[in-house]
């Protein structure tokens, strides 16, 4: 999936791990739809509207992958995937600063009603699915990879077979046991 005139990503990637700094904008460029399609995954359920959109969480991602050395990332999918796990951490870091927030600030203006039933519970929902995550990656490192790809980064059950190296028969088996284990792990919250 190349557009006409445009560098393979492998070979941007390959450039900017060896400091061609213009290859990395490059990169950014050409995955930049991709990377706007995921951050929009990661934050269809956001009960906020304003808080944090797509392309912000994208700028963030750039700024945050562009203020250290270049990742060493073997194709798109593992860019990709990357991407994936640096939006998870930045959508928590969001969800707890705003959760931190004393009066006022961004902190949108609610109803009692509407307060009482979502004001708290999201971050605090958001901030328990990842703790439930780092506790499934010490368990099971595999179906957690597996949840983040899925959940954070919007991937196919065969573009994660493909990146993980695995069956798409063992994404779906991983996929619904990590899922069971998470609800289970939620619940008992």
């Amino acid at each position: 999936m190349q557009a006409s005139g445009s560098r393979d990503v492998t070979v941007l990637l390959s450039a900017w791990r060896n400091g061609d700094e213009q290859a990395g904008h490059e990169l950014m460029s050409e995955v930049y739809g991709q990377l706007r399609k995921l951050a929009g995954a990661c934050l269809r359920d956001e009960r906020y509207p304003g808080t944090l959109q797509p392309t912000v969480l994208v700028n963030e991602l750039y700024l945050s992958l562009f203020s250290r050395q270049p990742v060493d990332c073997e194709n798109r999918l593992h860019f990709l995937h990357l991407a994936a796990r640096q939006m998870r951490n930045l959508i928590i870091d969001h969800a707890r600063q705003r959760k931190n927030l004393k009066r006022g600030g961004n902190v949108p203006k609610l109803t009692l009603d509407e307060a009482r039933d979502h004001a708290i519970l999201v971050d605090a929902q958001l901030s328990d699915l990842d703790d439930a995550l780092d506790r499934l990656e010490q368990m099971d490192e595999r179906s957690a990879r597996i949840v983040e790809l899925r959940f954070f980064g919007g991937m196919t059950e065969q573009e994660v077979a493909t990146l993980l190296s695995i069956s798409v028969a063992t994404v779906k088996r991983d996929w619904e046991f990590a899922r069971s284990w998470l609800l289970a792990q939620l619940e008992s919250k």
